[in-house]
């Protein structure tokens, strides 16, 4: 089932086909290994954690399957960076590399704030998004389908944002 959407980002409006839902990822496909990005228990900064995910070839498949497992949360030994209770309302994979990820309100109603909170919780994302598929280069931010200035009030969300592997560890 197909449903379109328009979706408005800084005064450019796109429509787009999504494929709804995907809540079991039954597809068929390869093993793949992704490194999630989760908060070190001990340090500030984000660290790799290893989940066998199926990609089915499809990026904006496997993106969304990568951004479900950050909701879901850590293995252990490490803490979630996405509020409890969030949902992935939609994901979009643009031409450009561009992936649009949005989220439910819980991922800032739920969110415990701090500059420091705020970089973890958005790079958690992005990192996880761009350092594993090869066909998104930055990661715009929704939350109930609007764009918002920030998160928490201390990192800008109104353009896409790119890797930072110096919150990574």
């Amino acid at each position: 089932m197909h449903r379109f959407v328009r979706l408005a980002i800084a005064g450019l409006v796109f429509c787009y086909a999504v494929i709804a839902p995907l809540p079991g990822y039954t597809e068929e496909g390869e093993k793949q290994v992704a490194h999630l990005y989760f908060a070190d228990a001990k340090k500030p900064f984000l660290v790799g954690e290893e989940r066998v995910l199926i990609d089915s070839g499809d990026p904006a498949v496997y993106a969304r399957q990568i951004v479900q497992e950050l909701i879901n949360g850590p293995a252990g030994g490490k803490w979630a960076t996405i509020p409890r209770g969030t949902r992935l309302r939609s994901f979009f994979l643009l031409e450009d590399g561009t992936a649009v990820v949005d989220f439910s309100n819980h991922f800032r109603k739920n969110h415990p704030g701090s500059c420091r909170l705020e970089q973890l919780t958005l790079f958690s994302v992005v990192n996880s998004l761009v350092l594993n598929v090869p066909a998104i280069d930055r990661v715009k931010i929704l939350i109930d389908g609007a764009e918002t200035e920030t998160l928490a009030g201390h990192v800008a969300l109104e353009f896409p944002l790119t890797a930072d592997m110096l919150l990574t560890r």
